[in-house]
């Protein structure tokens, strides 16, 4: 085969090109950064089938949230009466912007010999005594729109729902921005709510990609420049990972997909990983020319024959790896998975594709290869001297690290990805300063049979469940179908009689013609059309995934004690997906974890045909991931998104090395010579490599720590970490292992 790549290497190059340049389109829309829902889940998940639900009947439930804060004076002065009556007026007007609820768009039940009307809140002329005064008897729509000081006021903005949403987003919330900042300065105005994270996340992803991806090709050339000092070698290695990475990218986002908090990693782990058989290579290369005077073209040919077998084998077992993430719950990380697994794949056909073009035209270093290897030599002596205190120290680690996996915790929290400095923080921080918790949690109410949502027995018990969950810790304002009925009853009768009148079932049946009459938009916005299902939602504070799981639960317990005897409800909307982050976290490191470690040692073992050997390479292969996970159960790091697949990864590319290491002690001991000298052999030829792949890993992923999503952060620093623990297996644990289990 390898004949067969040098006599066609033309071909070959000029079907890469030809590939480049049919994906350059597939590459820009690739580039593309999208954070959205549709990344997340799979597209048959109930938990998303019910959001899209909830969209059909309510619309799109994207609401920007605004609060505007008084300076000096309170705002019912003359000039912010003034300017909250144009901000309404303003971003009614925008395109994107299905509707607006704040004072300048908030209107007021009147009567008149001719029938009810609705009046503005703020028309022109109306002063702040006006405003009190009018908001003093409704205490429903007050909270609503102010603050009980009146120095802080909120604006609910919907945005219009349109097939290429995700993609407008940032723009249409550039604009929002934009249109408050021409009235209230940034130091009073801040913008929330869950598309301003979603705009948040793009923006960093898009920038870590950046960063990443310049970081990996230059950790890489300043390597080999320094290691190597021939630009021929750095050439190979760039050929390789960047091939790989291009064509990646290129099938990624021709086949619809965009970056996201997870592939935003797929270049610098195609980067690194890429790198690891191309070394091996390079290796064996100058391994073979400090034994033999052969010319430079037949060296890199018998250079790339000798390592195929084991560089296959570990491209398989490292895409085993990341395939087992196929059968996680969550479509984010089924997809790093899957085009992973195809970046590593295609980093294996460039570093024999273009071993055989570029490999003849570099020179050997075997004087620094010889001196590693007598180095490592040395190392290895020290090590077998030392067996029982280092296999003493090593099994006790173990024991350390295996005490923290109890302490393991799922859980996710989004706003803990931004840096704590981020304008997404401070807006939410000072929102919820000046207004209170006001992320929203969807209650969908379906009245019984023989009830109504406008039947007295479903309302009184909406107004008994808002006025019990308010007592939660954290629960804000709760704002319902059951609302609108008591705003008006309050407009009419008064805060005291409004409540008695719920009981009216003739009232309500007033109260409802005239809300659908004078407030359709509304209505609409709290009740489906056949009036078959109610909308309540309950303000809260951004939580973690399982923090929201809990209050939702007891927001559901509430709810069966006060509407269970004449409605059913069921949570609705984002949070409910939120919430299920954490289970499927569970479920995508167990499942991963399990079935890499099946695949991996099934390979393993039909590599090297030896049942013993292959089990042994389960212990300094399972070291790095009990390293990782007992390190984050000690120091209370949660398994997020970012790291729920580690384990799986970690195992993946901590058996490469291990694999080169047994491949080539395996042809020792078939040659008949004693354990002892084979090891010595295998260490002192693949150790080189093992250390420099090990170094450039560790240093490549410890990179990532200068991200800016926490995410990309958490995920470097344990997977540098692993990437010490597997160096250690590597050239302490294993060799240890091997000594006692494989005796002369």
């Amino acid at each position: 085969m390898i004949a067969l790549l040098y006599r066609f290497r033309l071909a070959f190059l000029s079907l890469t090109l030809l590939a480049g340049l049919a994906l350059w389109p597939g590459v820009k829309a690739a580039l593309v950064v999208d954070n959205s829902l549709a990344v997340w889940f799979l597209r048959g998940d109930p938990a998303l089938a019910a959001y899209h639900e909830f969209r059909e009947k309510f619309g799109n439930d994207e609401v920007v949230v605004i609060a505007v804060r008084a300076g000096r004076e309170t705002l019912l002065s003359p000039a912010n009466l003034q300017a909250l009556r144009q901000l309404d007026a303003e971003l009614a007007a925008l395109p994107a912007v299905a509707t607006v609820f704040g004072p300048g768009s908030a209107t007021l039940p009147r009567r008149s010999l001719l029938g009810s009307y609705a009046a503005p809140l703020l028309a022109p002329g109306t002063n702040g005594e006006a405003v009190r005064a009018a908001l003093q008897t409704l205490p429903t729509l007050r909270e609503q729109l102010f603050t009980a000081d009146y120095r802080t006021a909120r604006l609910l903005v919907v945005l219009k729902a349109s097939a290429d949403f995700d993609n407008q987003r940032g723009q249409l919330l550039d604009e929002v921005r934009a249109t408050v900042l021409r009235h209230f300065p940034a130091s009073r105005a801040h913008l929330g709510g869950i598309g301003v994270v979603y705009a948040g996340l793009n923006a960093l992803s898009q920038q870590d990609f950046g960063l990443f991806l310049g970081v990996g090709y230059l950790l890489m050339g300043l390597v080999f420049l320094l290691i190597y000092r021939d630009w021929r070698l750095l050439l190979y290695v760039l050929g390789v990972v960047g091939f790989s990475t291009y064509l990646t990218l290129g099938l990624y986002g021709t086949l619809g997909h965009r970056l996201n908090l997870m592939t935003v990693l797929l270049p610098v782990v195609i980067i690194l990983l890429g790198l690891m058989d191309a070394l091996h290579v390079i290796n064996e290369r100058n391994q073979l020319a400090s034994k033999t005077t052969t010319d430079n073209t037949e060296l890199a040919l018998q250079a790339l024959r000798a390592t195929f077998y084991p560089c296959l084998f570990t491209t398989l077992t490292t895409v085993a790896g990341f395939l087992a993430l196929l059968t996680s719950p969550m479509a984010i990380l089924q997809t790093f998975g899957l085009f992973t697994a195809l970046g590593i794949g295609l980093c294996l056909v460039f570093t024999f594709g273009l071993g055989v073009w570029l490999l003849p035209l570099a020179r050997p270093a075997a004087p620094s290869t010889r001196a590693a290897s007598t180095r490592l030599a040395g190392f290895y002596g020290w090590v077998l001297r030392r067996q029982v205190p280092l296999g003493t120290a090593a099994l006790l680690l173990l024991l350390g690290l295996a005490a923290g996996l109890p302490r393991l915790r799922a859980d996710t929290y989004t706003l803990g990805y931004f840096p704590p400095s981020h304008p997404v923080v401070r807006d939410h921080q000072a929102i919820q300063a000046a207004w209170g918790a006001y992320l929203p949690l969807e209650l969908l109410v379906t009245p019984r049979a023989g009830q109504s949502l406008h039947s007295p027995a479903v309302l009184q018990a909406a107004v008994a469940f808002a006025d019990s969950a308010r007592q939660l810790a954290g629960v804000g304002r709760i704002f319902g179908f059951h609302s609108l009925y008591l705003g008006g009853l309050e407009a009419r009768l008064g805060e005291r009689r409004s409540r008695v009148a719920l009981g009216s079932a003739s009232v309500l049946r007033l109260s409802h013609e005239q809300l659908a009459a004078d407030y359709p938009s509304l209505a609409r916005q709290f009740e489906t059309a056949n009036g078959g299902t109610g909308r309540i939602t309950v303000s809260g504070p951004m939580l973690s995934a399982r923090q929201l799981t809990a209050k939702t639960d007891s927001l559901l317990a509430i709810a069966r004690a006060t509407l269970g005897p004449v409605a059913t409800v069921r949570p609705a909307g984002y949070q409910p997906m939120y919430a299920n982050i954490v289970q499927y976290v569970t479920a995508s490191q167990t499942n991963s974890l399990l079935l890499s470690c099946g695949l991996v040692f099934f390979l393993v073992w039909l590599f090297i045909r030896d049942l013993r050997l292959a089990l042994l390479t389960v212990v300094p292969n399972l070291f790095p991931v009990l390293v990782v996970l007992g390190l984050m159960g000690w120091l209370g790091i949660t398994l997020d998104t970012a790291t729920a697949s580690i384990a799986a990864i970690v195992l993946s590319f901590s058996v490469d090395d291990t694999m080169h290491f047994i491949y080539h002690y395996r042809q020792q001991r078939r040659a008949g010579h004693a354990p002892a000298v084979a090891r010595l052999a295998t260490i002192t030829h693949v150790g080189p490599a093992i250390v420099l792949t090990g170094t450039i890993l560790f240093c490549g992923y410890a990179f990532m720590m200068l991200g800016s999503l926490k995410t990309v952060q958490t995920f470097g620093a344990l997977t540098a970490v692993a990437i010490a623990g597997a160096l250690l297996g590597e050239l302490i644990i294993f060799p240890i292992v091997l000594a006692w289990f494989d005796k002369d």
